[in-house]
């Protein structure tokens, strides 16, 4: 079994990623390349990998079964790994709507709030190109680490002095903003 492979065998790794051929894939990691090479495939360019490729296309069944491929201290790992632009395995099946590829990569502990070279996390991605279901989707999942930190509004806790609205929208931006900060950090040390 191989242990290295050539850029262009990985190249024909992330082809068969790209098209879904998941009985190709399976013959390579079963007669031919050692599972552990999967994490090393990616193109030499955009650094896209087979995560990239299979999510953008929606092949589910064929990112299952990769999954399967890797120890469960590796898939975190692979599944943030970002291209030349930043961004992940879930910032493309968010972008194209693959409601059940953003679940399986969130099970999975793909991370949505990173943000890409444009600074788009995954909630921007699916809400700008209208992806509905993938944005209902993350915010059902991960609205709670938001809405634990925030205080619903009313009469009793709102209170007004004329020449301070400004300032106190700036503050609690800047309050909002470092505990979002905050909770994005603390996902992170969790590797």
């Amino acid at each position: 079994m191989l242990t290295t492979l050539t850029q262009e065998e990985m190249d024909n790794v992330l082809y068969d990623a790209r098209f879904g051929d998941l009985e190709t894939l399976r013959t390579i990691f079963t007669t031919e390349v050692s599972p552990e090479v999967l994490l090393t495939i990616k193109d030499e360019h955009t650094k896209v990998t087979p995560f990239h490729m299979a999510s953008a296309n929606g092949h589910l069944e064929l990112l299952k079964y990769l999954l399967t491929l890797l120890p469960n201290e590796k898939k975190r790992e692979i599944l943030n790994a970002t291209n030349e632009s930043g961004n992940t395995a879930l910032h493309w099946a968010a972008y194209n709507g693959h409601v059940e590829i953003v679940q399986l990569l969130c099970d999975n502990e793909a991370d949505p709030f990173i943000k890409n070279s444009y600074d788009h996390d995954t909630f921007y991605e699916a809400s700008n190109n209208n992806q509905e279901k993938v944005e209902d989707y993350l915010l059902e999942r991960y609205a709670t680490e938001v809405e634990e930190e925030v205080q619903p509004e009313s009469d009793e806790n709102v209170q007004f002095n004329e020449g301070s609205e400004i300032e106190k929208v700036g503050e609690e931006d800047k309050k909002a903003s470092e505990e979002l900060r905050r909770k994005t950090e603390q996902l992170n040390l969790s590797e």
